[in-house]
């Protein structure tokens, strides 16, 4: 193996053209069964020299390094590959070993490289193409390394190092409560106290003392989520039939939301009462109960406009926000960190999961799903974890700039997981050549 960083004397042609002529032998060489055939008619002579060896060998293995990068294998993989391959069967060849053995010492170290990537995707996760385009997103709007584009996730969950999850986590519970409209870092009791009762404060402003009417759409809407229902659910044990009847059938003292003119804060009620009941709802229902949510909202808004286009507009403000704080009020109900962080951070992940049941898988609908908690994905929050002398040396010498860009510069892909054409193909020229020299010999 020592051989191999030596200079041996060169041939009388001179270093550089016995170099050149051995790559273009190897390259030769390479071409399935006949290649040494074809090096010979070219008049291409063999190798004397350690130099002359190893440029020989590792030109007969690049088309091999290049046909794995048509694998989607990546560039550095594949050249490690190469280097590998050459350096396994250069060192077999210098110690005088059969083909054979040389042959063994190429496939070994040809296949270094895809036993690390193996490895890294163990460790540090497969790449997956749905992260992957969630990462390239949310890069416009946090602080995400690489990491992210994995199931495993980020090693602190919400960024690539303690100081980068905390600006993370701030500013994912700042941006969630300016939509719900009072801005902080810590969500606790009261903060919900007073932002519930700014909103109830506009909400009086808006639909107090007013008188409001049903409008075709609205009972076309109605109707249709009242068949839905007791489709879904039969006459008993409905949630959305009980609020139906309660908010719109007329059991409410003011009257029916379905009348000529109903109190306008009596509609104000039955949107409050749904965003509550939209809190553990689930599947089905908890669609239904968007879509109900809609209707009386649409409706709202088509009664404010008649009064007065600024105070349409006032509502769809204050229903935006409304709507942020009713599901930023069911985060902060889930326990301990599966809701908020010990310091009051909206878990990001936490933040997904409750807008997906309140919506009914159909997340867009909310407030603080775009550019916000669609991003939960890669945005998990992590406890982070009691650090003792051994697990601090040893998180120093993994996030170094080096151990992280060696690590993730080699994190393959799910296909590459899946698939391990590349490996094949690294493979196949000591494989071919082993076969072809056999032939040869025969």
């Amino acid at each position: 193996m020592a051989n191999l960083l030596l200079n041996e004397p060169e041939t009388s042609g001179g270093s550089f053209t016995g170099s050149m002529k051995q790559v273009g032998r190897g390259l030769l060489e390479a071409v399935p069964v006949y290649g040494e055939r074809l090096a010979e008619k070219a008049g291409l002579p063999m190798p004397s020299t350690t130099t002359e060896r190893v440029t020989r060998r590792a030109s007969r293995n690049l088309p091999y390094a290049l046909g794995a990068l048509g694998t989607g294998v990546g560039a550095i993989p594949a050249v490690a590959g190469l280097v590998g391959s050459t350096i396994g069967g250069s060192a077999a060849e210098e110690a005088d070993l059969p083909e054979w053995a040389q042959t063994s010492g190429e496939v070994v170290g040809g296949a270094v490289p895809q036993i690390a990537r193996s490895v890294a995707g163990k460790t540090i996760g497969y790449i997956e193409p749905q992260l992957q385009d969630l990462y390239k997103k949310a890069k416009g709007f946090f602080e995400v390394g690489p990491g992210a584009r994995s199931a495993k996730g980020m090693k602190y969950g919400s960024g690539e190092d303690p100081e980068m999850a905390i600006r993370n986590l701030n500013k994912f519970t700042k941006e969630s409560t300016r939509r719900a409209g009072s801005e902080t870092t810590n969500v606790d009791a009261g903060w919900l106290d007073k932002t519930q009762k700014t909103l109830g404060t506009e909400a009086n402003t808006l639909f107090a003392n007013k008188q409001f009417s049903a409008d075709p759409q609205f009972l076309t809407n109605v109707v249709g989520i009242s068949q839905k229902a007791q489709s879904a659910f039969g006459e008993q044990g409905n949630v959305v039939k009980s609020i139906l009847e309660q908010n719109i059938g007329g059991k409410r003292p003011g009257g029916a939301l379905v009348s000529p003119t109903f109190k306008a804060e009596d509609l104000r009620s039955a949107i409050v009462e749904v965003n509550n009941k939209l809190d553990g709802a689930t599947g089905n229902q908890a669609k239904l109960l968007h879509d109900l949510k809609d209707a009386l909202e649409d409706l709202a808004e088509v009664n404010l406009n008649k009064i007065s286009p600024s105070l349409a507009n006032q509502y769809n403000q204050w229903k935006k926000k409304y709507s942020s704080f009713a599901t930023i009020r069911d985060i902060s109900q889930r326990a301990g960190t599966e809701g908020l962080t010990a310091a009051g951070q909206i878990n990001p992940q936490a933040a997904s999961n409750v807008i997906a049941s309140r919506t009914g898988g159909q997340p867009i609908r909310n407030p603080l799903h775009e550019n916000l908690a669609e991003f939960g994905k890669i945005l998990p929050y992590k406890k982070p974890p009691t650090t003792s002398l051994p697990t601090a040396l040893y998180q120093e010498a993994t996030e170094n700039p080096l151990a992280k860009a060696l690590g993730l510069s080699i994190q393959p892909k799910v296909r590459s997981k899946l698939g391990g054409r590349a490996a094949t193909v690294q493979t196949i020229s000591p494989t071919q050549r082993f076969t072809q020299t056999s032939s040869d010999e025969e």
